[in-house]
C-alpha cells in the first residue's frame, strides 16, 4: 500500500466518521486502517481537527466592531419612532440583534469547518462492536483462559495495561482478548463466556470519553443487549451481552468489586 496516497481515504474516512457506514463496510474499512498509513493518518488528522475546533468554540464568535455597534444602535433609534427609546429598551434590542449576528456567524463558520454529523452514542458503539466480534466467528483476537496470556498480548497495542480478571470459579471464564475500537481510541476488549453466552468487556481510561458514570455499575439495553456500566480507579468498564440481565448484573458486580 503507498504510504502517501490511498484512493480510499478521501471518501471512506468521512463516511467513517459520520457514521455513514453499514456494520459489513465498517468492519473491512477498520480492517484496511491497520493496513493503510494513509488512511489511518487522514483519520487522525479529521478528528483533530473536530476536536480543535470543539476546543476552540469559543474564539468563532463573532465581535461588532465599534462602527457596527454605532450603526446598530443607529437602527434602533429609527425603528423606535420619533420618540428618544429609554436607554434599557435599546440595551434589550442590541442584545438580541447581537445574539442573532453571534448565532448567525457561528453557525456559518462551524458549518464549513465541520459539518453537521449524527451522534453515535457511546453505548451504540459498544453494543455495535460486540455485534462485529461474533459476526466475525472469533470473538477474540488472542484464545487464552489464562489471564497471564492474554493481558502481556495487549503490550505495545494499547498505551495502558488493562486489568485482567479470573472469573472462572464464579461462572464466568476467561476466554481471551481483542482489540477494538470507540471513542475515537483503541480499546481493550476481555472476552468472557457465561454458558453459551458471550460477554464482551471493554475498558479504557475515564478520560479518554470524559466518563461520568460511578463505581456502581449502571443498566442499559441498545437493540436487544444488556449492558452494564461503571468507572473504577480511573478507568471505564463496559460490560455487554444477550445473557440474562441478572446473570450479567453478577459478572460487573464482581468485577467492579475485585
Amino acid at each position: 500500500m503507498n504510504a502517501t496516497s490511498c484512493p480510499r481515504t478521501a471518501p471512506e474516512v468521512a463516511a467513517y466518521l459520520d457514521g455513514e457506514l453499514d456494520l459489513a463496510h465498517a468492519v473491512a474499512f477498520e480492517r484496511h486502517l491497520e493496513e493503510c498509513p494513509a488512511c489511518a493518518r487522514e483519520l487522525a488528522a479529521q478528528e483533530a481537527l473536530r476536536g480543535a475546533i470543539q476546543d476552540h468554540a469559543a474564539e468563532l464568535r463573532f465581535h461588532p466592531t465599534p462602527a457596527q455597534t454605532e450603526r446598530l444602535r443607529r437602527a434602533v433609534r429609527q425603528a423606535g419612532g420619533p420618540a428618544e427609546v429609554p436607554a434599557f429598551r435599546q440595551w434589550r434590542q442590541l442584545s438580541a440583534i447581537a445574539a442573532l449576528l453571534l448565532v448567525a456567524v457561528t453557525s456559518w463558520s462551524l458549518g464549513r469547518l465541520w459539518p453537521p454529523r449524527p451522534a453515535a452514542g457511546l453505548a451504540e458503539e459498544v453494543v455495535a462492536g460486540h455485534v462485529r466480534s461474533l459476526l466475525a466467528g472469533h470473538p477474540a483476537d488472542v484464545a487464552s483462559t489464562d489471564r497471564h496470556t492474554v493481558k502481556p498480548w495487549f503490550t505495545g497495542k494499547l498505551d495502558y495495561a488493562p486489568a485482567v480478571i479470573d472469573l472462572a470459579g464464579q461462572g464466568f471464564p476467561l476466554i481471551g482478548g481483542r482489540l477494538d475500537y470507540l471513542g475515537h481510541h483503541p480499546v481493550a476488549g476481555l472476552v468472557y463466556r457465561s454458558d453459551r453466552h458471550v460477554i464482551s468487556l471493554y475498558t479504557w481510561p475515564a478520560a479518554y470519553t470524559e466518563d461520568r458514570a460511578g463505581p456502581v455499575p449502571e443498566a442499559a439495553t441498545r437493540q436487544g443487549f444488556h449492558l452494564r456500566h461503571w468507572t473504577r480507579n480511573g478507568m471505564a468498564y463496559w460490560a455487554v451481552s444477550d445473557v440474562e440481565e441478572d446473570r450479567l448484573s453478577r459478572f460487573a458486580r464482581l468485577l467492579a468489586g475485585s
